[in-house]
């Protein structure tokens, strides 16, 4: 098969299922308390009990904790306005390192305002010293690695504020620590996201700063210009975004760090505003490369918040959008994501979110608020819980508390090693614009259920290392002091509960001594309705908390996934692989979990299930159009030298093996490369299935109802019903030059892949060749920039739709208006095609003079007189049913046939040189040469 479709309408088509993620429950019935959050949101263990609580701030200014009990319900309490005004940032930690965290908050010039917590319920306020600023958002972090959190404010309108936590546990401002002038000069302002983290994995904290300057439209103006302040190593930063690749000089509203590929590393993602969403690879020395570009990411909306976690637990991170529009984005494990819908439903897009495991079950949920343009609460829409749905992938969650370094442990990193590779995550307090998410670190672990290895780095420089952790636990490491109870539930007879079947019984261990969330003691409980179970077991602040998920009669429906088109070449093969299971039973009689197919027709897997067995939905494979063997002729020549060969059909190939082997060439006539014996070649033909051409839009621009358009905020929208290929349009420009063009989503603007084409002046045809798969709705548009390509306007009068052959149609633009039609002329479309190979011919190129038999290998050939003037004579024993001769050149060529009847044929027509004489009958060839003189 050949050129089957372009590479991303291919991935598209054939890319397998995986563990579809269900949508999230509403359980806001779990909290005591409402509340109508603005931007600023969290879920943190306050208390440091091991459980996760949720901060509120309700209306923008009013702190609620509702502290997680040991039976998981939620008890409120009230720690009152910390401002008149709607608090723009906010960050959460433990200042003091008395056990208890603490709240720093501001908003625009109304101070910067502290909520010391000392006990449930126990509080004090305090404003900070230092500037007033427009405080955007906040982040917390061992700045000089002290043992004590520091805090960090960004500031719209100015440079930002820094303050160190003296020993009593309050922040005192020092903006001279770090130099944060910008090279050229600037006021220091647009700083809205920021970050601390190691992202250079050099064992210190270093400060990632997101910048956006509304009204800032120069991307060279430094303003814009995102900020990487290194640590050397000795708590002395310097930005040095530029020589890591990240400065972006785009508008970035928040930026997160995460590794999305598991190599070790920790890659990054931003939202921005006037690009779209961007994504960065780390190559493991901290140095970044934009990636977008194929990632199914780069919608161009206007996000507020950005998140990687790993929402399904298998192993891979996700990526959650919120602010304006909501877009969850699953990632796949190899820098690729893809947009999952209808995650949160609910009427209204996510405004802003906060992640943590509210209901112990291991998978992370989500605390959501529903508000309005930045920091204003909805008076409609309350803050809503979602909680995760478990889908029987595993998980491991650690918790850690500092000695030497910071109670917290912010900035400590852990990483696991395992089938996955390396998975890395990082305690922070403060990120994306206002978001404070659970410190106890979730990683997802899909089938597996060991952690072969776990390294702690402490920001006080210890590493420490355990092994051969069990899944499904949240364990507690005390920095150089112990790790909890690694601890296990086995689940008696089965953790399925089945019709008709009796109790489960749940075993916990090592030890006896648990607490389970029924009330119960012991290592054992029974149990008898569906539902998450957990334990917890330890001493002091080492504990562990173990959970086991028991289901009842689920839907084990088995997936097949395929690693390739289903509909494919006769000469081709497709393997479909099913999801992991006990045993297989395929419809063609196979007992592996992947089968390879070259046959047509439906196929389908069975599996045993826990309760009963189940059977996938039928995948069809069907076979493609492909011609028969191509005719073709041996070649003799008389010396080494090269041959020419014929074959029959309209895309004839040449190979150098019967299978598999190398392409030589293509074409008929095709000259061979030199040889110096008797060598085989195989020839092949193809067909083309597929591939018909259509044209549709308008055909040419108006004359004078048009401008070149300066900027790139409009574009045409499209449908396409069929899967097809844009392959050209025509457009008109204003000067020659390199225009980025890009196949988006329609309703989200992503982009689901864009080039850069150099486009002459003036009219002419750009070759596009942009995939699109059927059944959805797009745009064509150009990136960024000025275009300077010609779109019609008021008075051009478009008569949308425009018909695409049949695969689709053009339907408008986002102008507003159907009065506009932007660049992109006279479509050239086509359905997707697929170039089909069919069986091989040998073909055997004979060198020297021998006579070569074919049954009859004893014939042999004689000619005199030899070398020859005008007339040659046959003499011997020629093949039965011989009554032609072919006379060949040096070249391969047949350039003279004679009737043999008399034995005799007239040579007296050929140039002087070299030639082949070749007698064939119905069973053998015979050959040998002569010389004309």
């Amino acid at each position: 098969m050949r050129d089957l479709y372009p590479l991303g309408l291919a991935m598209m088509l054939w890319a397998g299922a995986a563990t579809a993620q269900q949508p999230f429950t509403n359980s806001t019935s779990m909290l005591d308390h409402p509340a109508h959050s603005g931007g600023c949101m969290g879920v943190t263990d306050m208390d440091g009990d091991g459980l996760d609580d949720v901060v509120q701030l309700d209306g923008s200014e009013h702190v609620h904790v509702l502290y997680q009990e040991a039976d998981g319900t939620f008890t409120a309490y009230d720690y009152g306005s910390v401002s008149n005004s709607s608090q723009w940032g906010w960050a959460i930690a433990d200042l003091a390192n008395d056990g208890h965290k603490d709240i720093v908050s501001g908003g625009s010039y109304d101070g910067t305002h502290l909520v010391s917590i000392t006990a449930r319920g126990v509080s004090s306020h305090h404003t900070l010293n230092g500037p007033q600023i427009f405080q955007q958002n906040m982040s917390i972090g061992d700045v000089d690695n002290d043992g004590r959190v520091d805090v960090f404010a960004c500031n719209d309108n100015g440079a930002p504020n820094l303050w160190f936590t003296d020993a009593n546990g309050m922040p005192q401002i020092n903006n001279t620590y770090i130099n944060w002038s910008t090279t050229p000069p600037s006021d220091m302002s647009g700083n809205y996201g920021s970050c601390f983290t190691d992202f250079d994995s050099d064992g210190d904290l270093d400060l990632y700063i997101a910048k956006c300057r509304q009204g800032v439209n120069n991307p060279d103006d430094p303003r814009r210009w995102n900020r990487l302040f290194v640590n050397d190593g000795n708590n002395n930063y310097s930005d040095q975004a530029a020589a890591y690749g990240v400065d972006d000089h785009e508008q970035t509203w928040a930026s997160d760090f995460g590794d999305f590929d598991n190599d070790g590393d920790l890659d990054q993602v931003s939202v921005e505003h006037s690009t779209g969403t961007q994504l960065f690879k780390n190559d493991g020395t901290g140095h970044f490369t934009n990636v977008t570009n194929g990632s199914g990411l780069g919608l161009t909306s206007f996000p507020l918040q950005v998140l990687f976690r790993d929402l399904d637990n298998d192993g891979f991170l996700d990526i959650l959008i919120a602010g304006g529009s909501e877009f969850f984005f699953k990632g796949n494990g190899d820098g690729t994501f893809t947009e999952v819908e209808g995650l949160f439903p609910y009427s209204k897009a996510m405004h802003s979110f906060a992640f943590g495991d509210l209901n112990r079950d291991g998978f992370e949920d989500v605390y959501a608020n529903y508000g309005n343009s930045y920091v204003t609460p909805s008076e409609t829409h309350a803050d809503i819980l979602w909680t995760n749905v478990p889908n029987g992938n595993h998980y491991f969650r650690v918790r850690l508390q500092g000695t030497v370094s910071n109670r917290d442990a912010i900035g400590a990193r852990v990483t696991i090693n395992g089938p996955w590779g390396t998975q890395v995550r990082e305690i922070r307090s403060g990120e994306s614009y206002g978001l404070v998410n659970s410190f106890v670190l979730h990683f997802g672990l899909g089938a597996e259920t060991t952690i072969p290895s776990m390294t702690v780095t402490w920001p006080s420089g210890l590493e420490e290392t355990f092994t051969d952790l069990h899944a499904d636990q949240t364990i507690t490491v005390v920095e150089n002091t112990c790790i909890s109870p690694n601890v296990a539930i086995t689940a008696t007879p089965t953790g399925v509960l089945c019709p008709g079947a009796g109790p489960i019984t749940l075993t916990a261990s090592p030890g006896s001594d648990y607490t389970w969330s029924t009330g119960a003691a012991g290592a054992s409980i029974s149990v008898s309705d569906p539902g998450n179970y957990w334990t917890v077991t330890g001493t002091g602040n080492c504990i562990t908390q173990a959970s086991r998920n028991i289901q009842e009669s689920p839907d084990e429906t088995p997936t097949v996934t395929a690693d390739g088109p289903t509909q494919i070449c006769p000469m081709d093969q497709v393997t479909l692989t099913a999801s992991p299971a006990d045993g297989y039973t395929w419809s063609n009689g196979s007992d592996q979990q992947s089968i390879v197919v070259n046959t047509p027709g439906e196929y389908t897997v069975t599996i045993q299930g826990a309760c009963a067995e189940f059977t996938s939905a039928p995948v069809q494979v069907s076979l493609l159009d492909a011609p028969d063997a191509p005719l073709s002729m041996d070649v003799s020549i008389p010396v080494p030298g090269t041959a020419e060969l014929t074959a029959t059909g309209d895309s004839i190939l040449w190979y150098d093996a019967a299978t598999g082997g190398n392409l030589l060439g293509t074409g008929s006539p095709w000259t061979t490369p030199m040889v110096n014996t008797n060598t085989s070649f195989w020839c092949a033909d193809m067909v083309q299935n597929g591939g018909e051409t259509y044209y549709g839009g308008k055909t040419n621009r108006s004359e004078n109802q048009g401008v070149y358009q300066n900027n790139s905020t409009y574009y045409l929208y499209f449908t396409a019903d069929e899967d097809m290929v844009i392959k050209s349009a025509k457009v008109y420009a204003n000067g020659a030059g390199n225009r980025t063009i890009a196949l988006v989503d329609q309703a989200s603007a992503a982009v689901i892949i864009s080039g850069i084409y150099n486009i002459p002046d003036g009219e002419s045809r750009v070759q596009l060749n942009i995939p699109v798969e059927g059944g959805g709705n797009y745009g064509l548009r150009i990136l960024s920039g000025d275009p300077q390509l010609w779109r019609d306007g008021l008075g051009s009068f478009p008569n949308f739709p425009y018909d695409l052959g049949g695969l689709g149609a053009i339907t408008g633009s986002n102008a507003g208006s159907d009065q506009y039609y932007y660049y992109f002329y006279d479509w050239e479309v086509a359905t997707p095609s697929t170039w089909c190979e069919g069986p091989r011919t040998e073909v055997e190129v004979l060198v020297g003079p021998t006579g070569i038999g074919g049954l009859d290998d004893n014939r042999t050939l004689g000619i005199y007189p030899n070398p020859a003037t005008d007339r040659i004579n046959l003499q011997g024993d020629l093949p039965a049913g011989a009554t032609q001769a072919e006379v060949i050149d040096v070249s391969g060529r047949i350039c003279l046939t004679a009737d043999l009847r008399n034995g005799s044929l007239s040579v007296s027509g050929l140039a002087k040189g070299h030639y082949t004489l070749q007698v064939r009958g119905h069973h053998a060839t015979v050959r040998t040469s002569f010389i004309k003189q």
